[in-house]
């Protein structure tokens, strides 16, 4: 269970910083796939919590924050469920004329 939940969670992590902008371009020249989540808080997926530090320490960015997401039990179920279907509804059906 901790490994499919940590699969699940996608390296997704959330940083507060006093400097988007550079913190943006720091990531995103390492891999990062990076998106604003309020004025000073980015959304960052792709890269793990310990990278996300050295690439922010190696550019001299300041954070204040750093939070890895980790997936819920409802998130996996979600996610492991979400091609399945239970109910398949049959079509209009044509009127008699």
């Amino acid at each position: 269970m901790p490994e499919l939940l940590a699969t699940l969670s996608a390296n997704r992590v959330t940083l507060r910083t006093s400097a988007p902008g550079a913190a943006t371009e720091a990531l995103a020249r390492a891999g990062a796939v990076v998106h604003a989540q309020g004025a000073d808080t980015l959304g960052v997926s792709g890269l793990t919590g310990e990278a996300i530090v050295t690439v922010l320490n190696a550019d001299g960015v300041p954070f204040a924050e750093l939070a890895t997401h980790r997936a819920s039990l409802e998130e996996a179920y979600l996610e492991l469920t979400r091609d399945a279907v239970q109910y398949h509804g049959t079509g209009v059906e044509e009127s008699a004329r």
